[in-house]
């Protein structure tokens, strides 16, 4: 009688394999043959998963785009006092995060010439946008303007894990925290018309 296979755990598995794969070596890297080596799987396994590279990729994306999700609601309790800084959570303050935006950066260039990608990178970026228009809701006495707050908010950070990960040496845990947290503390003001 043949084993039971969890289809979801293999898929979610070469998924991982994939976006370790780009996070350290860029997306040229993760072939399905190489994939399929750091599985310890054949050729064959994969594909059966994935009908191609491309909807192999797509996979680690989301992958890697709903572990940050899981861990930013993992974190609510702890930054109860501070719904805003909860948002740090999202910069790459730490292995995973610094993974996760080494993957995002790789796919945006792709994303120019790909419509689903671009559809998918549009979807995540809305969600970050909600969690950020949330939390600003919650810490910002002045309700008004949540929504230009929101994006002057996911600009922040995305500013400041670009310059963390190109330039790691002047951009450590602390100094990420020490600028987003300035950032934080403007928002919560009323903004200038």
């Amino acid at each position: 009688m043949p084993a039971n296979v969890d289809h979801d755990a293999k898929r979610a598995e070469i998924a991982r394999i994939s976006a370790d794969l780009i996070s350290e070596h860029g997306l040229q890297a993760a072939t399905i043959r190489k994939v399929a080596a750091c599985a310890g799987f054949s050729t064959t396994v994969v594909t059966h998963y994935f009908a191609n590279k491309r909807a192999m990729l797509l996979a680690a994306y989301r992958y890697v785009a709903e572990r940050s999700q899981e861990r930013f609601d993992a974190m609510a309790a702890d930054y109860i006092s501070d719904p805003l800084l909860r948002l740090e959570t999202l910069l790459p303050i730490d292995e995973e995060g610094r993974n996760a935006w080494r993957l995002y950066f790789q796919f945006w260039p792709m994303a120019d010439h790909d419509e689903e990608l671009a559809s998918e990178q549009r979807w995540w970026s809305e969600n970050a946008l909600s969690l950020a228009r949330q939390m600003l809701e919650s810490a910002c006495p002045d309700k008004g303007d949540l929504d230009r707050k929101a994006i002057l908010a996911l600009s922040a950070l995305h500013g400041i894990a670009m310059q963390a990960l190109f330039d790691p040496q002047n951009w450590p845990a602390h100094k990420q925290r020490e600028i987003w947290r300035a950032q934080a503390h403007i928002l919560r003001a009323r903004l200038p018309s």
